[in-house]
């Protein structure tokens, strides 16, 4: 029996899923028609900062707590969720209402330092390392740490502000810290951590530690794929490929010795699995000078990079988590048009670059995409109604 506490928080989860498909939906209706006192960039903005804090960091938040609390949440875990809560959802109006203004970078600052105080509760008196097996414990904690490490990066932006630097790659290389560490560190390390938290010691394989560690590891050296858009010279673009052919490599070696579990695993897993492996070949083919080029002036292919990782991977992971947890009840038919529409998304979002290359279009490109995105705002409800 779960208790009522994190049932209310699940549900709470699942709204925040459903307000993020809402901003969605408007983003890709701007694409094919006006939207009165809506500034795009500024809903984008919203739309992005509400995905990381009040969809992916609180529900990984909340999966984590549930493990080292035994799903009686404690008070200090309480508390970080609901300031969790309170960060995301200032960051949503404010950043829609106004861009980067004091009000909205006081609540990302709020964010930030909810998410210190989280790891914190979950590394101190090796609460998380007394919680869940040692495979699990490899990869949230270097979720954890790349979690905080990714506040470099705002942090970073006053300063060259300050100094007169907004306008050159320095700037922009402090976002892509924020964006690489919270994505490839902290969301798709503690997702595939949570899933292993579920497999029993007996079946992890401990000869597995090296490449473990270097999939980890190579994660600090995939930042410098980022820094590629401005050419930045042949050394970043040999540690950028160096580190993109590592974290493959270490991948599909961690895919094979395990492939026993993956194969009696659920189809949310599955697709993560694939989709974590499509990730990595992605990102070495992007290190190649004429296909990076090409990659970072096309906005469609930067997009389904995005959601190929948070569509495709930390998403699965976390309502299979949920599922198997029994934070919301087994659901089929919504599993089931939550990939169908996932997967028709994505392909419309690297396939459509690809055929515009020889001078092809997709008939009714936009309209696809904001028809699927409309069957992302139903597909939450049915979650929501099974979370009782």
């Amino acid at each position: 029996m779960i208790p009522t506490t994190i049932h209310r928080y699940t549900r709470l989860a699942i709204i925040n899923f459903m307000v993020l498909t809402i901003a969605g939906l408007l983003l890709r209706y701007i694409h094919i028609g006006d939207i009165a006192g809506i500034n795009y960039q500024f809903l984008l903005h919203a739309h992005s900062h509400f995905a990381f804090s009040g969809w992916m960091f609180f529900s990984i938040a909340l999966l984590i707590a549930g493990l080292i609390d035994k799903n009686v949440l404690s008070a200090a875990f309480k508390w970080v969720l609901v300031l969790a809560l309170v960060s995301a959802y200032g960051m949503l109006v404010s950043f829609y209402l106004q861009g980067y203004k004091p009000v909205s970078i006081a609540f990302s600052t709020l964010f930030v330092l909810v998410t210190y105080r989280f790891t914190y509760l979950a590394l101190r008196k090796r609460a998380l390392k007394n919680s869940v097996n040692a495979l699990s414990y490899r990869l949230i904690r270097a979720a954890l740490l790349f979690l905080c490490l990714s506040s470099i990066g705002p942090f970073a932006l006053g300063p060259l502000m300050a100094a007169g630097l907004k306008n050159t790659p320095y700037y922009q290389d402090a976002v892509y810290i924020y964006l690489h560490f919270q994505m490839n560190g902290f969301m798709l390390l503690a997702a595939w951590g949570l899933f292993v938290s579920a497999l029993p010691e007996a079946q992890l394989m401990v000869t597995n530690k090296r490449w473990l560690n270097l999939f980890v590891s190579s994660t600090v050296v995939l930042y410098f794929i980022f820094t590629l858009w401005s050419r930045p010279g042949l050394l970043f673009q040999v540690i950028a490929a160096l580190g993109a052919v590592v974290n493959l490599i270490s991948w599909i070696a961690l895919g094979v010795n395990y492939r026993y579990n993956l194969s009696k695993c659920s189809l949310l897993v599955k697709a993560a699995f694939i989709a974590t492996t499509l990730k990595t070949l992605f990102q070495v083919f992007v290190c190649i000078p004429p296909v990076g080029e090409w990659v970072f002036s096309n906005r469609d292919l930067i997009i389904g990079y995005i959601h190929l990782l948070t569509l495709g991977i930390v998403t699965p992971l976390i309502f299979d988590q949920m599922l198997q947890r029994g934070y919301i009840k087994n659901c089929r038919p919504a599993i089931g048009a939550y990939l169908g529409a996932a997967i028709v998304y994505l392909i419309l979002l690297f396939t459509q670059p690809l055929l515009a290359h020889v001078g092809l279009l997709i008939p009714g490109y936009q309209f696809l995409l904001f028809g699927i995105s409309l069957l992302f705002f139903f597909i939450p409800i049915a979650f929501f109604k099974n979370s009782h």
